[in-house]
C-alpha cells in the first residue's frame, strides 16, 4: 500500500471510530442510502470531515518527514550537542542582533529544545522587551550568570524588573549592557549598589556621567564605554579582553591610565579608542616618552586609535607588540586635514615596531594606498587599505609616518617592500601617489618615483593599477618600465597634476603598440605573456587626444578607454 493510500486508509478508519454515527457508516457502502435530499447532505458533511482528517495526517506526516531530513542531513544539525549550544549563545550574546532566545526558538523544533534546556541561553535579561517574554526569561534563568540589557527605551516601567533581579543572588549579575534613555534612568543607582559582580560592561548612548566601579570584585574582561567615565586607576580594569572607549570630552584616562590597563592586559583581542581628550594631553610629555617597557599583545588582532591626542599614537602605538593584528588604524587628533602640519614630537616617525603593526595589517589584505608627499620641511607617508584616500575612521589600515629624510623614506620603503615579499604577500590592488612641492628637486622626485614603483615590479600578481604622479613626464617614464611587468595586470588608472595631456598621450600610446601590438596575420591578438587590457581611465582632456588619435594596437578604443567619473562602476 502506497503512502498516499495509508493516509486515506488511516482517515477513513478515524472518521469511522471518532465521527460517524450508525446511519453513516452506511453511507460508503451502500448507494440506496443515498436517494434521500438529507442522506446526500449527510454523505457531503461526511466527505467534508474526511478531507480535513486527510490534510491533517498530510500535514503531521510532512511535518515529521522535514524533522527526519533536517536531522539526517543537515550539517548543523549533525554537530556535537555541545558545540550547537555554544553557537546559539554567541548569537545571543552581547555583540549580536538578536536580543532574545524568542527568535532562535521559532526556527525549528529542535532549535526550540535545544535554546529551552539551555539555561546560559536565558542568561541575556532584556529590560527592553515586553513584559510577557520578560517574565519566561525570569522563570527560566533560575541558575547561572545574569547579563542585563537595556538597548532601547524599555516598553514598561523597570520597578518590577528591578525588583525581580534585587531576589537574585547578587554574585549572578555579571553584564550590563545599557543604552541610556530617560526610562532606564533607574539602572544608574542599582547597579551602582552591585557593579562589584561585573565582567562585562558595555554603557552608551546620551547619558553624560560617571560610574563609580567598585575597586572590589573580579577584574572586568569587556569594557566598552561611550560618553561615560569609570575611575581609571581601578585594580579591576586590568586582563580585559576587549577595550572601547569614545566621546569622553571630560576626565578622560591619561597615557600612563592607558599604558596601565593595557600592560595589565595579555589577553587584550580588541582595542578601541575614539574621539577622546582634552587641549592639555597634546603638550609633549616627557614622561610618557621615557617609557620603554613594551606592551606584549599576542591576541590582538584589532587597533584603532582615531580622534585621540597625539602622544597617544607616536609614544604608546610603538610599544605595542602584536604579531597577529589584522587592522590598525592610528589617526591623532591633530591630523584634521592632510594638510595639517604637526610639530615635530606629534610625528609618528617609522620605527621598526611600527613597521611590525603594519607589515601584520596588511599581508591580511589583497588591496594597498601608498602615498608620499613632500611638503617644504617635512616627508610623509600614509599607508591606507580602502578604496579612496578618504580619512574615514572605518578604515582596516591607516597610518601617515613621517621620515626625516629621503634616505630614511628609501629604508622605510624598501623595507616594507622586502618584508612583504618575504610574507609571499599576494596583492591584486595597488594605488601609488607623489605629491612633490615647488621646492622638491628633480634628484628627489626621481628617487622617490623609483621607490614607489619597486612595488608593481615586485609584485606580479596586481591586476589593477592607480598612479597619482606630478608630472606627464613621470606618468611616461613609469609606463616605460611597466611595458613587460605585471602580467596580470587589467585596470590601469593615470592621474596627473599638471599640463601635459598630449605628452601623456602619447606615453600611453606608446605603451599600448609595445605591450598590446596589432595581430599579426595569423599571430595571437596580444603577447602571450600577458593579460588582456579591459580598461584604462585618464583625464577627460586626455581621452580627448587619444579619441583623436588611437594607439596602433590590438585593444578596441571603445572597449578600454575611460575617463575617472566611470571607476566607481567598478
Amino acid at each position: 500500500m502506497s503512502p498516499v493510500q495509508e493516509i486515506v486508509t488511516f482517515a477513513i478508519q478515524t472518521y469511522f471510530k471518532h465521527y460517524s454515527t450508525p446511519e453513516q457508516s452506511t453511507l460508503l457502502t451502500t448507494d440506496v442510502s443515498l436517494a434521500t435530499d438529507s442522506a446526500k447532505d449527510s454523505m457531503i458533511e461526511v466527505l467534508d470531515h474526511l478531507q480535513a482528517l486527510v490534510t491533517e495526517e498530510m500535514t503531521r506526516q510532512s511535518t515529521q518527514l522535514k524533522r527526519r531530513r533536517n536531522h539526517e542531513h543537515a550539517r548543523i544539525y549533525q554537530l556535537p550537542q555541545e558545540i550547537f549550544a555554544e553557537i546559539m549563545l554567541a548569537a545571543t550574546s552581547f555583540g549580536s542582533y538578536i536580543t532574545d532566545a524568542f527568535t532562535l526558538m521559532r526556527v525549528s523544533k529542535y532549535w526550540f529544545d535545544t535554546v529551552a534546556q539551555c539555561p546560559h541561553i536565558w542568561s541575556p535579561f532584556d529590560l527592553s522587551t515586553r513584559p510577557q517574554p520578560g517574565m519566561m526569561t525570569m522563570m527560566r534563568a533560575l541558575r547561572g550568570p545574569v547579563k542585563v540589557q537595556c538597548r532601547s527605551a524599555p516598553h514598561a516601567n523597570l520597578n518590577g524588573a528591578l525588583a525581580f533581579l534585587s531576589t537574585l543572588d547578587h554574585t549572578r549579575l555579571q553584564g550590563l549592557a545599557w543604552n541610556w534613555s530617560a526610562k532606564s534612568e533607574a539602572l544608574h543607582p542599582f547597579f551602582q549598589e552591585i557593579n562589584p559582580n561585573l565582567v562585562s560592561l558595555h554603557v552608551y548612548g546620551g547619558y553624560r556621567g560617571r560610574l563609580d566601579l567598585s575597586p572590589e570584585g573580579p577584574c572586568l574582561r569587556h569594557l566598552n564605554l561611550r560618553g561615560v567615565t569609570l575611575p581609571w586607576t581601578s585594580p579591576r580594569l586590568s586582563r580585559l579582553q576587549t577595550l572601547s572607549i569614545e566621546n569622553l570630552e571630560h576626565n578622560a584616562p591619561s597615557f600612563h591610565d592607558l599604558y596601565r590597563i593595557l600592560k595589565s592586559s595579555p589577553a587584550l583581542r580588541r582595542i578601541r579608542v575614539e574621539h577622546f581628550g582634552s587641549s592639555s594631553l597634546e603638550q609633549f610629555d616627557a614622561s610618557a616618552r621615557a617609557i620603554k617597557e613594551p606592551i606584549l599583545l599576542p591576541e590582538l588582532h584589532s587597533l584603532h586609535l582615531y580622534g585621540v591626542p597625539s602622544v597617544i599614537i607616536t609614544t604608546l602605538a610603538p610599544l605595542i607588540r602584536s604579531p597577529y593584528c589584522q587592522y590598525l588604524h592610528l589617526h591623532p587628533n591633530n591630523q584634521r586635514s592632510w594638510h595639517q602640519v604637526p610639530e615635530p614630537w606629534q610625528r609618528l616617525e617609522p620605527s621598526k615596531e611600527i613597521l611590525d603593526l603594519i607589515i601584520s595589517s596588511i599581508t591580511y589584505k589583497s588591496t594597498l594606498n601608498i602615498q608620499v608627499e613632500d611638503n617644504t620641511d617635512r616627508l610623509s607617508v600614509f599607508i591606507v587599505h580602502g578604496p579612496d584616500w578618504d580619512t574615514v575612521p572605518g578604515r582596516e589600515l591607516f597610518v601617515k609616518l613621517f621620515p626625516s629624510t629621503v634616505e630614511a623614506l628609501r629604508s622605510l620603503l624598501d623595507e616594507l617592500n622586502s618584508r612583504l615579499q618575504a610574507a609571499c604577500w599576494k596583492p591584486k590592488e595597488l594605488k601609488l601617489s607623489f605629491a612633490a612641492s615647488e621646492k622638491t628637486s628633480q634628484s628627489v622626485t626621481e628617487t622617490i618615483q623609483a621607490l614607489l614603483l619597486n612595488f608593481p615590479l615586485t609584485f606580479q600578481t596586481i591586476t589593477r593599477l592607480d598612479l597619482y604622479l606630478p608630472s606627464p613626464s613621470a606618468s611616461c617614464s613609469a609606463l616605460r618600465l611597466l611595458e613587460d611587468q605585471i602580467p596580470e595586470l587589467t585596470s590601469l588608472v593615470l592621474y596627473t597634476r599638471s599640463d601635459g595631456r598630449e605628452e601623456l598621450a602619447n606615453g600611453i600610446r606608446a605603451f599600448l603598440e609595445r605591450r598590446y601590438p596589432l595581430r599579426l596575420q595569423g599571430g595571437p591578438s596580444c603577447r602571450q605573456t600577458v593579460s588582456r587590457l579591459e580598461k584604462i581611465y585618464v583625464e577627460r582632456d586626455v581621452v580627448e587626444c587619444l579619441r583623436s588619435k588611437w594607439a596602433a594596437t590590438s585593444l578596441l578604443m571603445e572597449e578600454v578607454l575611460s575617463t575617472y567619473r566611470y571607476i566607481a562602476g567598478q
